[in-house]
């Protein structure tokens, strides 16, 4: 099937979740909060059950729109064998209760191509409300077809973060777990690279990979901690590139460099190979002072 763009301009929706607070400690769990029972606590500790009460990771806006469902539904021809997460960019806007009914409405904002041998880069937008008609988040996704370049469609438009020409004002190091992928995919993100050994090989890869939101939310812990630790919900914006896999049982870093009152840089590298290529890039974190 050829690339259509006829979807482009198109909203499709609801892509509906109804969740508890378990759902939120299963996407904090496979972003790696707790992994050594003590770390992050607060994003998996309910409390009281019956009245739980806990630290919402914000990552949890982005499997939102971030699934399957979402994929399989905006199907514009692309190869789902060479699809890769391109990037995120998330506007928080209200925080998440400890359980709702969530609507998503999702709209294809562009595709473009990157030229033969290069692949396709989706854009898709979500917005997502709770049962009441709160806006919570909106959520820009890209996503690269690596087999589907070269079809005459327009370049992507450039996007670059500047980062200051010093050295990062943090760090904060953490070795990502074997398996991690396996708690994230109970998110709804099925896809066979993150788990099935066989199917990575094919694709040239030495095993499964971390779900790039799942490296996202440990690169968020990671700034959360550093820049205004315990108040996640003072997080208005979080955005990163994915520029490289994560692989399980990796030593990474987590730099950034404080940029303003309520903004800063960051990168999520090797921390054993600093100077190769990030695993994730241009990134920017916002966040409201008076709520941190």
């Amino acid at each position: 099937m050829a690339i259509s763009t006829e979807i482009v301009g198109k909203t499709f929706g609801p892509f509906v979740r109804d969740y508890t607070f378990k759902d939120l400690e299963i996407c904090a769990l496979g972003c790696g909060a707790g992994w050594d029972g003590r770390v992050d606590l607060e994003y998996v500790n309910e409390g009281d059950a019956k009245n739980p009460d806990l630290k919402v990771l914000p990552i949890f806006a982005v499997p939102l729109t971030v699934n399957e469902e979402m994929t399989t539904t905006l199907d514009y021809g692309f190869d789902y064998s060479g699809s890769l997460h391109y990037g995120i960019d998330v506007h928080f806007h209200a925080p998440f209760n400890m359980n709702d009914h969530i609507e998503t409405f999702v709209t294809q904002e562009a595709i473009w191509d990157r030229g033969e041998g290069r692949g396709s880069l989706s854009k898709q937008v979500g917005k997502s409300y709770s049962a009441d008609g709160t806006h919570l988040c909106t959520v820009d996704t890209y996503d690269c077809c690596i087999y589907d370049g070269g079809w005459g469609g327009e370049q992507p438009p450039r996007d670059s973060v500047e980062y200051p020409d010093r050295e990062p004002d943090f760090a904060y190091e953490e070795t990502y777990g074997y398996n991690w992928p396996l708690v994230y995919r109970l998110m709804g993100d099925w896809h066979q690279q993150h788990i099935d050994w066989s199917y990575t090989e094919q694709t040239g890869l030495e095993c499964p990979i971390a779900h790039g939101v799942s490296s996202a939310g440990v690169a968020m812990r990671h700034v959360i901690s550093l820049l205004f630790p315990g108040h996640p919900e003072a997080m208005t914006r979080f955005k990163c590139r994915f520029t490289s896999p994560v692989l399980p049982g990796v030593r990474l870093r987590t730099i950034v460099w404080k940029t303003a009152e309520g903004e800063a840089k960051f990168r999520m590298v090797n921390a054993d190979a600093p100077d190769s290529k990030p695993f994730l890039n241009h990134g920017i974190v916002e966040w409201d002072p008076a709520r941190a």
